[in-house]
């Protein structure tokens, strides 16, 4: 039962973020950023071990889903090839929004911070309960 309700949460948790990718709005498509936005949990859990964020990508605006797909894979690629190994791991790749799932410690989120032209945001990746 907990770990059904932990996948609802999850599934929860990503249908946000894909609303928000889908929508334009906060995430991802066509954002263009000077600087990665940092969760603060997420500074202050790397300082002192490893966590897992969800990483937001950005990718060019594009309205077909071919090059859409393309434009996802090779932002993903821009960043796993860039990060340090011993620093970050790979949970997970989504295929239909621009989004990682990654294990990083203060290392590797300098290395994201770096990373300003394809990394908009990392945030922690956290079970949220259902209402």
């Amino acid at each position: 039962m907990v770990l059904e309700a932990q996948i609802a949460v999850r599934i929860g948790v990503l249908t946000l973020l894909i609303a928000e990718v889908v929508a334009g709005s906060a995430f991802g498509v066509g954002v263009s950023r000077a600087d990665t936005l940092v969760d603060a949990e997420v500074r202050a859990l790397a300082s002192v071990g490893c966590a897992r964020v969800i990483v937001i990508l950005q990718i060019p605006e594009t309205a077909d889903q071919v090059q859409h797909a393309g434009a996802i894979g090779r932002a993903q690629e821009a960043v796993l090839v860039r990060l340090p190994q011993r620093h970050a791991s790979l949970v997970r790749r989504y295929d239909s929004i621009p989004v990682l799932a990654l294990e990083i410690d203060a290392t590797g989120l300098q290395a994201l911070e770096a990373m300003t032209d394809v990394v908009v945001s990392v945030t922690l990746d956290r079970v949220v309960k259902p209402q």
